[in-house]
């Protein structure tokens, strides 16, 4: 099982954290390039390494911590997200209710996994 953060400001790094703390690999991604993200992800933990978002994104898991408005260009960086687990941790702060529920897919369409452990 592989794991990504996508995003990599508060919640981002936050989460970096608790994978650290459990020496867990995980790439972390932004808009930055990776050599800009580097020192960040090497001080948080060896376990924890900065990649493109296209290299991050071959992850089994994807955690989204990106402001609310970036998730659908994220979206775009796949052709398929089929066999992905994604988890939605973007921030809809602000984000007028009917904006933020005409981006849900509809509950017949999500599907349910093991929570991970952090």
């Amino acid at each position: 099982m592989s794991y990504a953060i996508v995003g990599f400001g508060k919640i981002g790094q936050a989460l970096a954290h608790a994978f650290a703390r459990k020496n867990i690999d995980v790439t972390v991604a932004s808009r930055r390039p990776p050599e800009a993200l580097a020192p960040q992800a090497r001080a948080i933990g060896a376990t924890v390494v900065a990649k493109s978002l296209r290299d991050a994104l071959d992850a089994d898991t994807i955690i989204l911590a990106v402001p609310f408005g970036e998730h659908r260009e994220v979206a775009k960086a796949l052709s398929s997200w089929k066999g992905k687990t994604v988890i939605d941790a973007t921030n809809a702060f602000g984000v007028p209710l009917k904006s933020w529920t005409a981006s849900c897919p509809p509950p017949s369409s999500r599907r349910r996994s093991p929570a991970l452990s952090l």
